[in-house]
């Protein structure tokens, strides 16, 4: 599903003078205006300037993995991550400006916001561990030095989308300015402080615009699989083509096609009916990731598709004899060999005999990535001895439950854990199991088996396991 553009327009005064044309070739710059620099906690990018509160710590860049924030970025390598606390304080940046904004004259801005769903640190009231995570807004001053709130320019609605969406303003200064103040800030009226977080990332110049005019924002990309769609197919052949719908998008060079993680070049891109199609002419045995991933000024987007290649076995041919027989033996009765054995293989170190109905079995040594649902390579030959149990144990019914750590509100804990269960039940039926083998359930944070307070223990409940429904079928 692709993210929703927001537009939004904020006027600072009510009039406006000499409403000329004026070239983008005046447009104020930035100074490191994609936030990058070294990931790490409580130092702000370079080119910006801390404007926090005495005795608090400074604005953050990320992805550092402190407190738990790991997004990618939108642009470049890195962002600026802020929040807001539960004690009154509130963090900003500052900058001075290329040239100054100048009153009288209109302006269009742009940049990148977002919400990580995870940022944790003490609460500042109660001391105890707590996840920054309420909805903020940014706020964008003009003043005459660093730190300095003498107009605001803009603000944006509460950020509550944890995907990240560009943002337009329209800036109408009464007064001129030097320089520019980004401030993270709590829901208006403030009836109780609390704690909330914003990432910020991939500002545009300060461009002068009439101010008659309403200022128009890139529009995200668009990508989706046409050919093969959104389920995982089995082909035989490794050569083959596979095609896309793009939007938004006009230029081969904003387009990157991707098979098992390497970029090809081998596709072709019609602007005028946006299809782009990518030849494969090689695959790996097993499962194969396809991507395509489109990028322009508003953000980015990808598409990915499951390539399952299973190659047909050869067949030894023997040609029959040229010379005709003249003797036929009598034909023998076939004797059908008995079927072989069970390899009795085992689940999670249970055999077959050693389960019964109701029976709750960790699946050990398989973890997925903060905020993600995707299996890695590494998963692959664990889950493929559950394969093998249930291939061989064809009257066994279970259960894929996925569970998180406490650390995320119910909503978002039960999606993930859903998605989690979800991939482990896929990837096995994928493989060849039955669904009526298979279930799968999310629990989110409701069945913790260790303390939420340390890392071993959100380990510990950041979880999949298997229930056994049934062993008769």
């Amino acid at each position: 599903m692709m993210t929703r553009l927001f537009f939004f327009t904020f006027i600072v005064s009510f009039f406006s003078v000499n409403n000329v044309i004026i070239s983008q070739t005046d447009a104020i710059r930035l100074m490191n205006p994609s936030f990058e620099d070294f990931p790490r906690a409580e130092r702000v990018p370079a080119g910006w300037r801390d404007c926090g509160f005495a005795g608090e710590s400074a604005p953050d860049t990320h992805p550092s993995g402190a407190f738990d924030v790991i997004k990618p970025p939108s642009d470049g390598n890195t962002y600026l991550g802020m929040v807001a606390r539960d004690n009154d304080t509130w963090e900003r940046v500052s900058q001075q400006l290329s040239a100054p904004i100048q009153r009288g004259t209109c302006y269009s801005f742009s940049i990148n916001l977002s919400r990580s769903e995870l940022y944790v640190s003490l609460s500042r009231e109660t001391g105890i561990r707590a996840n920054y995570v309420q909805p903020i807004k940014l706020v964008i001053w003009g003043g005459d030095g660093h730190c300095s709130k003498k107009e605001q320019l803009g603000e944006s609605p509460l950020i509550s989308n944890t995907s990240w969406q560009p943002f337009m303003f329209k800036f109408e200064p009464k007064q001129t300015h030097t320089h520019i103040t980004l401030e993270a800030f709590y829901k208006t009226p403030v009836l109780f402080p609390y704690n909330g977080n914003i990432l910020v990332d991939n500002a545009s110049d300060i461009a002068p615009i009439p101010c008659d005019e309403t200022p128009v924002l890139a529009k995200i990309p668009e990508i989706e699989f046409l050919a093969p769609n959104d389920q995982p197919i089995v082909i035989n052949n490794q050569k083959l083509t596979v095609s896309a719908q793009v939007k938004n998008i006009s230029e081969k060079l904003n387009i990157i096609f991707k098979i098992n993680g390497k970029a090809s070049n081998d596709f072709s891109f019609n602007p005028e009916t946006g299809i782009v199609a990518g030849k494969i002419q090689r695959l790996n045995k097993g499962n194969n990731r396809i991507i395509f991933q489109t990028t322009n000024a508003a953000g980015k987007s990808e598409d990915n598709a499951i390539l399952i290649y299973e190659p047909e076995e050869a067949i030894a041919y023997q040609e029959p004899p040229t010379q005709p027989q003249v003797y036929e033996a009598p034909v023998k009765p076939k004797v059908i060999p008995p079927a072989p054995p069970k390899k009795n293989t085992k689940i999670e170190g249970f055999s077959r005999a050693e389960i019964t109905e109701g029976q709750i079995i960790k699946i050990t040594s398989l973890s997925f990535k903060m905020n993600d649902s995707a299996l890695n390579s590494s998963a692959h030959n664990h889950l493929d001895k559950i394969y093998d149990f249930l291939k061989e144990n064809k009257e066994v019914v279970v259960e894929i439950g996925g569970h998180t750590s406490g650390l995320c509100d119910d909503d978002y804990c039960n999606k993930l854990s859903t998605a989690r269960a979800k991939e482990v039940a896929n990837y096995l039926e994928v493989k060849g199991i039955p669904k009526r083998q298979l279930n799968y359930k999310g629990y989110g944070k409701t069945k913790p088996v260790a303390s939420n307070n340390t890392t071993g223990g959100r380990r510990k409940n950041q979880r999949v396991e298997i229930k056994i429904l049934s062993t008769d079928g």
